[in-house]
């Protein structure tokens, strides 16, 4: 294995391509850099009437014997939240779990899940001839709040969806489609943003040609579908005359908001500069990664990418829980990334040719 890892995409660039791949980089992380200059990212409110407490809160009255809808509801109308969009009410099968397991084994069985996503990536990375310590070290950075138990980020479905991604698209790696079809599956009964995921793997498995792997993703995307549409039903009965009105999910937020979603994370404690160097690196390092499952990766990233830039308030900046852990990968192939195109840089232009002599 070499110290940086094998080739990426990068290692037979021409010198102007090198060139032409170095610039859009470049203006990519200038104008991350330049987005910095507007508004305040979005500051987690730290009262009760925050999201976490506010699960709690459902949690319990479940355990309690409370119907899930008139809790949540409840709840809702407590905290002031939008009710309108049946996307603001969380679909019932995460906190209905946690009521059952109880609060202690739902944070275990979170960490276990984790432990494994952290240890099948690592292994991914190392069988596609990655560097599979670093990408150990930085998956477990990425899902590091799976192992915060005094705090409530088990409660929270973009961080069970995120470990159930990574389970999902590891797989793969080793062959194993079932268990990506299925952790893949139940990642979107979770929480609905697992929709590009889902999409992707969706084409992937049309585009190979894989029948079996297909119908599997279709026949569980269509129960999904069922448990959505019935989710759906369930809100509307539960909401009144009175409530708040929808949400404007389409805010077109672009580099800034995929920022602030880069910082669900260790960087949310670094300056902001950081998180700009951060997205344009593990990007760069993405794009370089074909061996394995690279090109997997590599295009849930985009989709993410694209859906982010166009839907999503400041607000819900913790959708990074998702695609952060993907992103982790980046960070691993980023040098050998920045290797080939220092080669390809480094080797002289094409010459231009002399004029021929009229004849």
């Amino acid at each position: 294995m070499q110290i940086l890892g094998s080739k990426t995409r990068f290692a037979h660039l021409t010198y102007k391509q090198a060139l032409l791949v170095t610039a859009c980089s470049t203006v990519f992380l200038l104008s991350c850099l330049a987005s910095l200059s507007g508004a305040r990212p979005f500051v987690a409110k730290r009262t009760e009437q925050s999201d976490a407490k506010m699960y709690r809160r459902v949690v319990n009255r479940v355990q309690a014997g409370g119907d899930y809808y008139d809790a949540l509801g409840s709840e809702l109308r407590l905290g002031g939240y939008p009710m309108r969009s049946v996307f603001n009410w969380r679909t019932p099968l995460l906190l209905n779990a946690i009521a059952f397991l109880t609060e202690p084994l739902a944070r275990i069985l979170l960490a276990v899940l984790a432990a494994a996503a952290i240890g099948m990536a690592s292994a991914a990375t190392g069988r596609a001839g990655g560097e599979g310590g670093v990408q150990l070290i930085v998956t477990a950075l990425a899902l590091v709040e799976c192992f915060a138990f005094p705090y409530d980020f088990h409660l929270f479905s973009e961080v069970w969806a995120g470990v159930l991604v990574i389970l999902s698209i590891t797989a793969y790696a080793f062959g194993w489609w079932p268990l990506g079809v299925v952790s893949g599956i139940l990642a979107l009964f979770v929480r609905e943003l697992v929709v590009p995921y889902v999409l992707v793997s969706l084409a992937i498995a049309f585009l190979r040609q894989r029948r079996a792997e297909l119908a599997c993703w279709i026949g569980g995307s269509a129960l999904w579908a069922a448990y959505f549409l019935v989710h759906a039903h369930l809100v509307r009965l539960h909401m009144t005359s009175s409530d708040i009105g929808s949400v404007d999910w389409v805010q077109f937020g672009g580099l800034r908001f995929l920022m602030a979603t880069t910082r669900m994370s260790l960087l949310a404690v670094l300056p902001e500069w950081v998180s700009a160097v951060a997205l344009a690196a593990t990007l760069l390092g993405v794009a370089g990664w074909t061996t394995g499952i690279g090109r997997r990766v590599a295009a849930v990233v985009v989709m993410y990418m694209a859906v982010f830039c166009v839907v999503g308030r400041p607000v819900n900046f913790y959708w990074g829980a998702i695609s952060n852990p993907l992103l982790a990968f980046g960070l691993v192939w980023f040098l050998p990334a920045m290797r080939d195109l220092a080669r390809a840089l480094r080797r002289s232009p094409e010459p231009i040719s002399e004029r021929e002599p009229p004849r």
